[in-house]
């Protein structure tokens, strides 16, 4: 057995790059095929963020009339927009459909994926970046967050990305400026940055500073540039949560929200450390779009245990003060992602900063494995190998299955076929959530109609729900005429089926 590890550490000496790209390629594989079928449907938030982007593109203004905003109206209380400008260039190209909207979240967790490898290297060499690429292309938690249009999704990508910059500082000082703006965007990614990267941020500059990487003349046109992107965005929440009006930043807007969500989403309290506790032992917060079935976050128990038995050796290496800067600053990410936990109402997205310092635990529990009991190594690899194929075909089946009504799958096809129909009047069944979007989303209306003709349940709400706008109608009791309602609701003449959806037409009572 010595002697296959001998060879397997040979082999890896001599075909890393090729073993790198090989998981790189079969990363980008499981987070690129069957985008517009896997999850099946589209998420309220998915076509919410799709339609402001392609309003954008299109128009240069989202769906509530803000030209180019820092932070959307949304729904009323407010949606980040980075994933919206990064999504683009993709709905500049292929135009707007479920797959356009979801490549932006494949390419960044492809990139992901990439930088983590670099990071891992670079800080433990190429056995351990290989061992680290490995879990994180496989890991379940990553995998599905990769492959739907969640906004908050990209906060790991770019928090790690200034991580990797961030490690490039000791040779090249100029990179703790990129590092910088790469932080600031991520505030734009997703609103409980701004509890993560104080605390993260002043660790790090603290280690740059201590052990001479920078000096002043680096350090501060950093925190400049750190600075000027976060502006905007921050002066935008600081002007809601005064209750300001909104207003024109040069050619940006800062708009008033109809109400703000923090008082109900953050909060100091010690039960939030508790339910993190929870939901990292049980590996779900019972949302369905957030989880893996029976694979978890980390692949149930089995990960915990690797998870734990690599922070504890992060931890006994930080107590001999034998740690390189690469796992200073990953336990750095972990314990300031625990404190600002303490703030958050937890589910999984809410605190995704803290996965990829768990994945990296991961990494680190294997390999005190290898070096402990080195015979282990390659079954555990092999039973991941395995736990991979299992979860893949799960998702594509079963989870697929548990997905669809989540997602309202068939609902934008329901849509087209009454858009064919031409009539009148078009009415959709209010068991949809927000089911004016989907069709701002199918039908790619014009923005500047949809304000028009709008009438607002809720107007000052948090989430608005549109009663009617144009021809379409939602909410109430199925009219006379063409109606789009679950399956199993569905009376009159069935024109068509899609999904768990019906068109129907309905004759007057």
């Amino acid at each position: 057995m010595e002697r296959g590890m001998e060879k397997l550490r040979s082999v890896l000496a001599r075909r890393e790059m090729l073993l790198a790209a090989i998981l790189l390629l079969a990363g980008a594989l499981l987070r690129f095929l069957c985008l517009g079928s896997f999850p099946p449907g589209l998420n309220q938030d998915e076509a919410s963020i799709g339609f402001d982007a392609w309003s954008l593109l299109r128009w240069g203004m989202d769906r509530n009339g803000d030209a180019w905003p820092v932070l959307f109206v949304s729904w009323g209380s407010g949606q980040n927009v980075l994933y919206a400008y990064l999504s683009l260039p993709f709905l500049a190209v292929f135009g707007l459909s479920v797959t356009s909207l979801r490549l932006c979240a494949a390419f960044w967790g492809s990139v992901s994926l990439l930088a983590f490898w670099l990071l891992a290297r670079r800080t433990l060499g190429r056995s351990f970046g290989l061992l680290a690429l490995t879990l994180l292309t496989l890991n379940p938690w990553h995998f599905t967050a990769s492959r739907w249009a969640l906004e908050s999704n990209l906060l790991p990508a770019f928090l790690l990305l200034g991580v990797l910059a961030l490690s490039y500082v000791s040779q090249k000082p100029w990179m703790l400026c990129l590092a910088a703006a790469l932080f600031a965007l991520g505030l734009y990614a997703y609103g409980t940055a701004f509890l993560f990267l104080p605390l993260f941020l002043l660790g790090a500059s603290i280690l740059v500073l201590r052990r001479g990487y920078v000096k002043l003349r680096h350090f501060l046109p950093a925190l400049g540039i750190f600075a000027l992107i976060a502006l905007p965005l921050a002066l935008c929440q600081l002007r809601n949560a005064l209750g300001l009006p909104g207003m024109k930043l040069g050619w940006m807007t800062l708009p008033a929200l109809t109400e703000t969500r923090q008082a109900a989403t953050v909060s100091f309290s010690l039960r939030h450390l508790s339910d993190l506790v929870k939901l990292l032992w049980r590996q779900t917060d019972g949302l369905p779009w957030n989880s893996a079935g029976p694979f978890g976050l980390f692949y149930g128990l089995p990960g915990l245990a690797f998870l734990l038995l690599g922070l504890g050796s992060l931890l006994w290496r930080l107590c001999r003060g034998k740690m390189e800067d690469g796992r200073c600053c990953v336990l750095l990410a972990l314990l300031s992602g625990l404190a600002a936990s303490l703030f958050i109402d937890v589910n999984v997205n809410r605190v995704n900063f803290l996965f990829l310092p768990l994945v990296w635990c991961q990494a680190e529990g294997l390999l005190l494995l290898r070096r402990r009991f080195a015979p282990a190594l390659l079954p555990c690899l092999a039973a991941l190998g395995v736990a991979a194929v299992l979860l893949v075909n799960w998702y594509g089946t079963k989870g697929a299955e548990k997905l669809a009504p989540a997602f309202h799958a068939g609902l934008t096809e329901a849509i087209r076929c009454a858009e064919s129909l031409e009539p009148e009047q078009i009415w959709i069944s209010g068991k949809v959530n927000m089911p004016y979007i989907y069709v701002l989303f199918e039908t790619k209306a014009d923005p500047r109609e949809f304000l028009e003709t709008v009438r607002w349940y809720n107007p000052h709400g948090a989430f608005r729900l549109a009663v009617s706008f144009g021809k379409y109608r939602f909410y109430g009791e199925a009219p006379a005429g063409v109606c789009i309602l679950p399956v199993r609701e569905a009376e009159g003449e069935i024109l068509g089926i899609f999904g768990g959806y019906a068109v129907v037409f309905r004759e007057e009572a």
